[in-house]
């Protein structure tokens, strides 16, 4: 979903990158937090929708810096300082070329390497700079499942139940640097080749087989055995796969308007899947 730009982004942009042909872009205006202003092949603009993502701007910033260089795809990197005004933030961030894969497809050896590069990424320097886990939803507190489980009919409900509990064990889990959105549009390929990762917003000290479970998501189920660093964290990462469902009721539950059926019906497989894997 995009559109063109107004007159005062095209301003801004200009003002904090001069160079690019601003007025050649769309507006992106998919993202649930920022607006990005694509000039093609040369720059972008990261404008922020909400108060909180303003704030949070300076962070993912500086995170992506303090990441440039550790891995073999590009990351978006900023070209201006970080503007604020009046609870809104906006930065030009380095273009990455490339588009989403293929759905339900790819290389296992590409995939497997992915994780192993944010596996090798030491989190000490970069702590201070990391969201916390859960940082998107939040964690899952008591009223929050109860929210979810009373949305599913009860066979979904006793499986949910299930995967909460389990991945309440995860915690002792090592952590290391997971992306928090590894799919779709975030990963930028072309003919097979990774070009970068964008979106690292999210990124926090967590359980690695969400790495996993995320990319699993967008290539497909069957990857997790042969793309996942051995067989606890393809097990981690399919009980996970059953967590991020829930979090799709929960998100659902929130909207009296809502018609659960549909997407019950959806993620119903995907929850019994999990909770089968927890009796592993």
């Amino acid at each position: 979903m995009s559109r063109e730009a107004l007159p005062r982004e095209f301003e801004l942009a200009n003002a904090l990158f001069p160079g690019p042909d601003w007025k050649s872009g769309n507006v992106d205006e998919g993202g649930q937090f920022h607006l990005v202003l694509v000039a093609p092949g040369e720059a972008v603009m990261r404008m922020s929708r909400t108060p909180g993502a303003a704030r949070e701007m300076q962070r993912c910033v500086d995170l992506i810096e303090a990441l440039s260089g550790r891995f073999t795809f590009l990351l978006p990197t900023a070209l201006s300082e970080v503007w604020h005004g009046a609870g809104f933030s906006a930065v030009v961030q380095r273009y990455v070329p490339g588009a989403a894969h293929p759905p339900h497809t790819g290389d296992p050896a590409a995939l497997r390497a992915v994780l192993e590069e944010l596996a090798a990424v030491d989190l000490g320097p970069i702590a201070h700079l990391l969201a916390p886990p859960f940082s998107f939803r939040g964690p899952w507190t008591g009223q929050k499942a109860d929210a979810a489980l009373a949305a599913l009919p009860a066979d979904l409900a006793g499986a949910a139940r299930r995967v909460l509990d389990t991945i309440g064990d995860f915690a002792s889990v090592p952590a290391s640097l997971v992306h928090g959105d590894l799919a779709g549009h975030n990963m930028r390929w072309s003919e097979g080749t990774l070009h970068g990762i964008i979106d690292w917003d999210l990124a926090s000290a967590w359980d690695p087989a969400l790495n996993t479970a995320y990319l699993s998501m967008w290539h497909g189920a069957d990857f997790i055995d042969v793309i996942a660093p051995g067989p606890d964290a393809a097990w981690r990462a399919r009980i996970w796969l059953g967590a991020m469902a829930l979090e799709s009721v929960y998100d659902a539950s929130l909207n009296p308007g809502r018609d659960l059926a549909a997407l019950v019906e959806k993620i119903g497989p995907r929850l019994l899947a999990a909770a089968e894997a927890t009796r592993a």
